[in-house]
């Protein structure tokens, strides 16, 4: 069997692109978007571990589908789901495959450290350079369009609007390690700007992650 081609040059290192904002601001539109025009790997932290939540708070005798109001979710479940949201980032990124993260955080936006112990954490390759897309549209947007997709776990969300709105709505980002973009999301979003940082890794941060 031919030795391997040795590993592109820091450099050349395939991206991660992480979409964050908060439900109903359209991440998961852009992402697949975003996804789909890198011909990246897109991983969604519902369709990895959603399934596996459920059935792991119906063991304990906790509510599925529970989340933001569940101690055991939040204490036990949640921190496994992005552990193994990176680290099948890692696996991709050592193929030399572009990666598309697409998950709340919303717990973790408040921590610089996060994004870098994270991916730490998961050994992501050395060099691995990181946009962080951050999702954006009004209240009336949002609001409109958790309405109108009717999932059970936006009905708290919904019912206690203005608490949701202050708390998440408008919530900032606070890691370092990784540059920043923001998209409007309240009509179609143009995501050249976005692509445009693939093909242009040399501007964005370079990390110092574990090889």
């Amino acid at each position: 069997m031919p030795a391997p081609d040795p590993l592109p040059p820091v450099s050349g290192m395939p991206p991660v692109f992480v979409a964050i904002g908060p439900a109903g601001s359209g991440k998961s539109h852009v992402a697949r978007q975003l996804a789909q025009r890198l011909r990246a790997v897109y991983l969604d932290k519902d369709s990895l571990a959603g399934d596996l939540v459920d059935a792991a708070l119906e063991l304990v005798g906790r509510r599925a589908g529970g989340r933001e109001d569940d101690p055991t979710y939040i204490e036990r479940l949640m921190p496994a789901e992005y552990a193994a949201l990176f680290a099948t980032a890692a696996d991709n990124l050592r193929l030399g495959l572009p990666v598309v993260l697409d998950a709340p955080f919303a717990a973790y936006l408040g921590d610089p450290d996060f994004l870098t112990a994270s991916a730490d954490r998961a050994s992501w390759p050395t060099g691995t350079p990181v946009v962080v897309v951050e999702v954006r549209a009004s209240a009336e947007t949002v609001r409109t369009r958790l309405t109108q997709r009717d999932l059970p776990r936006d009905r708290a969300k919904l019912a206690d609007w203005s608490a949701f709105w202050q708390r998440l709505g408008t919530q900032g980002c606070a890691w370092t390690g990784a540059r920043r973009i923001i998209v409007d999301n309240d009509a179609e979003p143009d995501l050249d700007a976005v692509v445009g940082l693939a093909g242009d890794t040399g501007q964005v941060p370079l990390h110092a992650f574990r090889a």
